[in-house]
């Protein structure tokens, strides 16, 4: 590839002067939120079937071996980080020769690099000598080329150490030769394409190759082919459609094609963008598009291109594809076929597929990819035939689109099954990534029939798999994650509590335990790291806990135990930041345990046989409930958002949907009911009423941020109304609910003026709310007796002689039953003794 200095990377890693280049794409802006088919039903099920480019690009050709591109060494990598080459001299080679190797290496001159490497094994002094005669001597004749060749001409077993590396550089001397004073284009670039035949056939024989030099030649090999009859076109000359682009012979151009196909099935993102930069020249000028498409695979590349990286225009007259777009759906780029505002197909695409229809229907290669770009570009008639035309899972996509566009719901669903049959399996014509969508899909229309735990069922199956493995050979999407904003969604507010309990029984049971290390460190360290890598969480448990916490707050604390994680499972320990220090620790507190105290204290609050005993049981319920309220019964999406440890106001779920910038129109009016934001967070088609009563239904109570807080409150609020409003204990629990909800300015005021209403003056009331005190129950529970007996002695000092007369009246009452008392036991002594029975 002639990008990105790719030419200039395998030179020197050819020549083991340097280390390769890399490059990666990197998409951050901010959280990662996943990818959400729901929020834009519509536009979701009309959206354009698609691969990605690279998916496609890399699927042109297929590789009849196993030879794998090495593109990822960092060349900023430290100097005595061992590359993929030096690990593979190291299998051969002792110290004191790769130290000499690295001595000779910068010599100026190729014959004093031979002759100071005598230890060497042959081939590695040979094209260690060659190599400083190529690049140092800058030697490009005879001398280099001799020891190269050399080095293949040695026995095999004594050649594999070197044999790709130097066929590679013969190849590139005669590619750099090409144009050279007195030379012959079209000879040298025939050895120099037997040259980097030689690399390719050595290496599958079992050369060494550990830079990924066979693969590369595929791209430089190609590059020789985009030339003119003077000189090579360089990645400037297409990406500004110069004239040298334009000059390249057809046959070469399409020959160039095929070697970067074959180059990108090995797995080279090099050869990936090659294909990406010649396929936006060429269909960025119908002509230079009609000279390829009769060529099956640059056809292929062409429509490819067109359905992953072609974006519509937006906006009247527009003439340039619109922006890309995050919340376009699919790959980012603007896509027509999903109805959005403004958007209309680019003219490039009905332009490509006249041209192909042109040739003739027989001709199209890959008939579903052609269906679907002939769907994206209003062409239906055509896309039907073309998807009939073929059994794929793409085609099968296509038909569903089709038969969603004629209102055949039934049709549709049928065709979807079709797509999504093979599951998590397919056939080549979709990536990983979109049989995933295509699942997903299926759950849209599955939903939109009142189907709601199969719906759940395929999107949890989807989501399940995105997470599973290797998240680079997962089915995740290619920008995003998955499909878990709505996955969560249905299992938090449109199945019922019970039909997700069935669900989870059913199909999400819980993963064994692993066993701890010994000695579990409080902090975490490298060990604790280690270990925890080795024992992921799992999906399973994730959507376990979800339910635990919707069952804790139906009231069903005690059901949700055992769908929390295990006290003794160490990978669900929660993570604690000292934000004083920055510094972690492992928390201390067990889901399960302060689930069960939760529950504990509630049922105490209601049963208790003392106010004393209910108040504390009230206050230990909203303390829990304010400190653990997140984990143990907090919304996994609005408004607590568990999900992303309560950090953001906003998230994956049903947001409602912004209005574009600039758009002027008014304002609907703020919801007030459940009802009322149930419409507006479900708007459109594709979604049922029931939808939106179950949606209604499970919203918090109340339906503000950190609802749980708002419970504390109102615990708090129990728990003074069972205590006496002048104890301690009454204005320590209000202090501490108006610290709980110190932020909310309509709710804390509530709690303090009940404070300054019944309360008594405490020493910490001057800080309401802010430095409290634990409250004093046992106090509490003497309270009243102590306060009677207070207002008797007060009463009692007001009223002397009513007391004393009180108090003698009180004396003689005493008196006078002492004395009955003494008759009546005279009396019954007398009459046991004459033997007379007592009354």
């Amino acid at each position: 590839m002639w990008n990105a200095n790719v030419n200039i990377k395998h030179l020197r890693i050819a020549v083991a002067l340097a280390l390769p280049f890399g490059a990666a794409v990197v998409i951050a802006c901010g959280p990662d939120f996943p990818l959400q088919v729901l929020d834009d039903r519509p536009g979701t099920l009309k959206a354009t079937p698609a691969n990605s480019f690279a998916y496609e690009a890399s699927h042109l050709a297929q590789s009849s071996d196993k030879l794998q591109a090495n593109e990822n060494e960092n060349a900023y990598a430290p100097p005595d980080k061992l590359t993929a080459a030096d690990a593979a001299d190291a299998t051969f080679m002792t110290p004191a020769q790769r130290t000499q190797l690295k001595t000779i290496r910068a010599l100026k001159d190729g014959d004093a690099a031979y002759a100071q490497g005598g230890d060497l094994p042959p081939a590695v002094r040979l094209y260690a000598a060659g190599a400083v005669d190529y690049l140092a001597a800058g030697d490009t004749g005879t001398r280099a080329q001799k020891r190269f060749q050399a080095v293949l001409d040695l026995p095999k077993a004594d050649g594999d150490k070197r044999a790709v590396w130097a066929a590679y550089m013969l190849g590139q001397g005669y590619a750099g030769a090409m144009f050279g004073a007195g030379s012959k284009p079209a000879d040298e670039r025939a050895k120099a394409v037997k040259a980097y035949a030689i690399a390719r056939t050595r290496a599958a024989a079992g050369a060494l190759d550990p830079n990924g030099l066979a693969v590369a030649s595929y791209g430089e090999q190609a590059r020789m082919f985009l030339a003119t009859g003077t000189a090579f076109c360089g990645y400037t000359d297409f990406v500004n459609a110069a004239p040298c682009a334009d000059d390249v012979p057809v046959a070469d151009l399409k020959q160039a094609i095929h070697l970067y196909a074959e180059q990108a099935a090995h797995n080279s993102d090099s050869g990936v963008q090659s294909l990406r930069s010649i396929a936006a020249w060429a269909l960025s000028d119908p002509e230079r598009a009609q000279k390829l498409i009769d060529d099956p695979l640059s056809q292929r590349l062409l429509v490819s291109y067109a359905l992953a990286r072609v974006g519509d225009v937006s906006g009247d007259g527009a003439s340039q594809p619109a922006d890309y777009d995050i919340y376009g759906g699919g790959y980012g780029y603007a896509d027509a076929a999903r109805g959005g505002k403004g958007i209309k197909v680019n003219p490039l695409l009905p332009s490509l597929v006249a041209a192909l229809q042109k040739q003739g229907i027989a001709r199209i290669a890959d008939a579903d990819r052609v269906a679907a770009l002939a769907y994206r570009s209003g062409y239906y008639e055509l896309a039907q035939t073309l998807a009939d035309k073929q059994r794929s899972a793409l085609a099968s996509w296509v038909r569903a689109k089709l038969a969603l566009r004629k209102g055949d719901v039934a049709a549709a669903a049928q065709a979807y099954a079709e797509a999504s049959k093979a599951f998590p399996q397919t056939d080549s014509s979709v990536e990983p990534a979109s049989l995933g969508l295509i699942k997903a899909e299926q759950s849209v229309l599955t939903l939109s029939r009142g189907q709601y735990v199969e719906a759940f069922d395929q999107l949890y199956t989807v989501t399940k798999a995105s997470q599973s493995g290797d998240r680079s050979a997962s089915l995740s999407h290619p920008l995003y994650s998955d499909y878990s904003g709505d996955t969560w969604y249905l299992a938090e507010r449109v199945l019922t509590v019970d039909e997700l309990k069935t669900y989870v029984d059913a199909h999400a049971p819980a993963t064994p335990v692993p066993a701890a290390p010994q000695n579990f460190p409080t902090t975490p360290d490298k060990q604790y790291y280690e270990w925890l890598s080795a024992h992921p969480q799992q999906i399973s448990d994730y959507l376990r806990r979800l339910l635990a916490r919707r069952l804790v707050r139906e009231g069903r604390a005690a059901d949700a135990l055992p769908y929390f994680p295990d006290d003794k499972d160490m990978r669900y320990v929660p993570m604690e930041q000292n934000y004083s220090d920055g510094k972690s620790t492992l928390a201390s507190w067990r889901y399960r345990a302060t689930a069960k105290a939760y529950g504990d204290a509630l049922d105490d609050a209601g049963h208790a046989w003392f106010d004393v005993n209910r108040a504390k049981a009230w206050y230990e319920a909203a303390t829990l409930a304010r400190q653990r309220g997140l984990e143990i019964m907090g919304y996994e999406q609005a408004p607590d958002y568990a999900g992303m440890d309560g950090m953001l106001g906003f998230g994956p779920g049903r947001n409602v949907v912004q209005e574009p910038a600039g758009d002027t129109g008014k304002k609907p009016a703020a919801a007030k009911t459940p009802e009322q934001r149930a419409a507006a967070d479900l708007p459109g088609q594709f979604i049922t009423d029931d939808e939106r009563k179950r949606y209604a239904a499970s919203e918090s109570k109340p339906n503000v941020r950190y609802h749980y807080r708002n419970i504390a409150a109102d615990y708090i609020m129990k728990s003074a109304d069972a205590l006496p409003p002048r104890s301690q204990a009454f204005a320590a629990v209000l202090c501490k609910g108006t610290s709980f909800v110190f932020y909310d300015a309509e709710l804390a005021p509530v709690l303090y003026r009940r404070y300054v209403k019944e309360g008594a003056a405490v020493p910490f009331s001057a800080d309401f709310g802010q430095n409290c005190v634990e409250p004093d129950f046992k106090a509490a529970g003497r309270f009243p007796y102590v306060q009677a007996w207070k207002k008797a002695r007060h009463w009692a000092a007001t009223h002397r002689a009513v007391s004393v007369a009180l108090l003698l009246v009180l004396l003689a009452g005493l008196a006078a039953l002492g004395a009955v008392g003494v008759k009546r036991l005279r009396l019954r002594s007398r009459r046991a003794d004459k033997g007379v029975a007592p009354d």
